[in-house]
């Protein structure tokens, strides 16, 4: 077993007892959520708890079918959301996206009454954007070269996703992604309000949602719960 998994299994643990017996729980996307998912399902079976499971991907549905994690409509809110992240400062600010999920991805958690986030040690930086990580922003076609432009005069350097062969690349909503460089963030939650103010700009992908707990997945096979109310 490798050091990751080791550390999910605990992980497993430590948010199965945030769950209750009857519970709604979005589920993030991603490979580590995925991962997760396949050591928390087993948990929640023998521990007899009703689940329901919100889905921000076609990726998360199927791995929570596998799981026996019957999927939920999401109606404005759950008890828990668990998700991963492509990088986390000190602040426990996130960049998301890299999967491509960012908008529903968002819009579940703000809905969370908890918020679970689950990253390997080396996605952890002092600040967000370090060693050019890039936010991805998710952008209506129709303004996929005005928000270019607009989003340069912010001071970031956006570029649109496109898959292996060079076709754009299209969420799940039908939007493309600029995955935008910026100078590493002193104030991630201000950046994130002035992305947003862009037009034709639906999500961007930094989150700053508070109280939060992230777990550390640290390389020995062991992990810290990280958290922050403010």
């Amino acid at each position: 077993m490798d050091s990751q998994r080791q550390a999910l299994k605990g992980v497993a643990k430590d948010v199965s007892k945030k769950i209750g017996s009857s519970a709604t729980i979005g589920l993030g996307s991603g490979s580590t959520v995925a991962a997760l998912l396949e050591e928390l399902s087993p948990l929640l079976i023998a521990g007899s708890k009703k689940v329901g499971g919100v889905a921000t991907s076609s990726q998360i549905e199927l791995v929570a079918a596998r799981c026996g994690v019957p999927l939920v409509s999401f109606r404005g809110s759950v008890d828990l959301a668990v998700d991963g992240a492509d990088q986390i400062d000190a602040g426990l600010n996130l960049v998301k996206g890299g999967g491509g999920a960012l908008l529903k991805e968002k819009i579940v958690m703000s809905g969370a009454k908890e918020i679970a986030i689950v990253a390997a040690e080396k996605k952890f930086a002092r600040r967000l954007c370090e060693d050019g990580v890039r936010v991805p922003i998710e952008v209506a076609p129709v303004a996929r070269e005005s928000a270019k432009v607009r989003l340069s005069k912010l001071g970031g350097v956006p570029e649109e996703r496109l898959l292996p062969k060079g076709y754009p690349y299209f969420t799940e909503n039908g939007n493309v992604i600029l995955d935008t460089m910026f100078e590493p963030v002193d104030d991630p939650r201000a950046l994130e309000q002035k992305l947003k103010s862009v037009p034709g700009v639906v999500e961007v992908g930094i989150f700053t949602f508070k109280p939060i707990t992230v777990y550390k997945l640290r390389d020995d096979g062991g992990y810290e719960a990280l958290t922050r109310s403010d």
